[in-house]
């Protein structure tokens, strides 16, 4: 078993030897003693006027540029700057404030940043490392800065507020591409082709001789060539559309689950963030549809990352803790003919309207991982 050294608080130091000076000085009248209980007085007062004026002259400002992801480190950078003409701040501690108009604590593991110097009329920038551990909308209000420079013994503070938002995502994990490739190959469903016009000089390559194509299409000399009748490619062939359906329609309370249920649920978003995420790394079209929530979704289809950045957003705003809307049947009628993939904490109550897409359910994440993901689970 090794042994690790602790440090003792400056603070406790010094009332220790208060307690050993102080008779000594007052009972007894020896002059050394009472030296010294001066020098420890006024070395407490310089202290505590110190950090007092140095913090006067402390401004901070926080730096938020994107929203976090569970599984990921989140940094939060702050901007100090010192004021003063004349004095420099040293060892400042700066730390979020947990207060009933700020619930970042539910959604971050508590952490705090360190500045060495700030020089009179300088400003330096500061970071500080949070853990997401839940999706969400997490709130910040102010700050803390706080000082014990030199000694250590007096700690001043100063609360700067500063209001802001941050968007926690769910969990992203690599998902197996033949997932996805499986869905999309099968049959006609996720594929589509945008036609321009019935002519034109567009030219996209060759392709097969197939029902309703014009005479004016074929490409006589390279079906001369191949023996066989081929087309001119006069459409851009389009990327492959994939709906993601995320159903949570049953009540946390009602699935058919032995476990934490509210887990479940968890796992089934974060299933629908990674199918959403390997759809658009495979260059496929995706949107999403959110059936049980008063956060709907995103129907349109785009492949583009800011696409994905909302797509995971509308996840993120999902609150579980709502009351379930039933499935209606317009919202299901709207659907496009896409490839389409359903996802559900449990088996319980599946929708029997979609009966060509492909039904998972939170159970199956685990199984869907690649082997690296598996294996950093576990």
């Amino acid at each position: 078993m090794k042994k690790r050294a602790t440090s003792i608080h400056p603070t406790v130091v010094f009332v220790v030897l208060l307690l050993l000076v102080v008779p000594s000085a007052f009972f007894q009248g020896k002059n050394l003693p009472m030296w010294l209980f001066g020098a420890m007085a006024i070395t407490m007062a310089t202290t505590f006027f110190w950090t007092k004026v140095v913090l006067r002259g402390i401004e901070v400002r926080r730096i938020v540029s994107a929203p976090a992801k569970i599984g990921e480190p989140y940094v939060v950078r702050y901007e100090i700057h010192n004021a003063s003409k004349w004095f420099a701040a040293f060892s400042l501690w700066i730390e979020e404030q947990q207060t009933e108009k700020a619930n970042w604590q539910n959604y971050f593991q508590k952490a705090r940043g360190w500045i060495m110097e700030v020089g009179p009329q300088e400003s330096v920038h500061g970071e500080v490392i949070l853990w997401p551990t839940c999706r969400g909308e997490a709130q910040f209000c102010s700050m803390r800065v706080t000082t014990s420079f030199p000694f250590g013994m007096v700690r001043s503070s100063k609360v700067v507020v500063q209001k802001m938002e941050v968007m926690v995502l769910p969990e992203v994990v690599r998902i197996r591409p033949s997932v996805l490739q499986a869905i999309v190959s099968s049959g006609p469903l996720g594929q589509r082709s945008n036609r321009r016009g019935q002519g034109g000089d567009d030219y996209y390559g060759l392709r097969e001789l197939v029902s309703g194509d014009r005479l004016s299409d074929i490409a006589w000399k390279a079906s001369a060539k191949r023996g066989e009748l081929v087309c001119i490619q006069r459409s851009k062939p389009a990327l492959p559309r994939i709906r993601i359906v995320l159903d949570l329609t049953t009540p946390t309370t009602e699935l058919n689950f032995d476990g934490d249920a509210r887990l479940l649920e968890e796992d089934a978003i974060a299933l629908c963030a990674s199918l959403l995420v390997e759809a658009v790394r495979q260059e496929q079209e995706v949107g999403l549809t959110i059936l049980g929530s008063a956060v709907k979704g995103i129907g349109s289809f785009h492949t583009s990352p800011r696409h994905v950045q909302r797509l995971l957003t509308s996840l993120a705003k999902v609150k579980l803790d709502e009351d379930r809307a039933p499935v209606q049947l317009r919202s299901i009628a709207e659907m496009k003919q896409t490839g389409m993939v359903v996802v559900r904490p449990d088996r319980a109550r599946p929708i029997r309207a979609l009966k060509d897409a492909w039904f998972f359910t939170a159970s199956q994440f685990d199984d869907l991982k690649t082997v690296s993901q598996r294996s950093e689970s576990a």
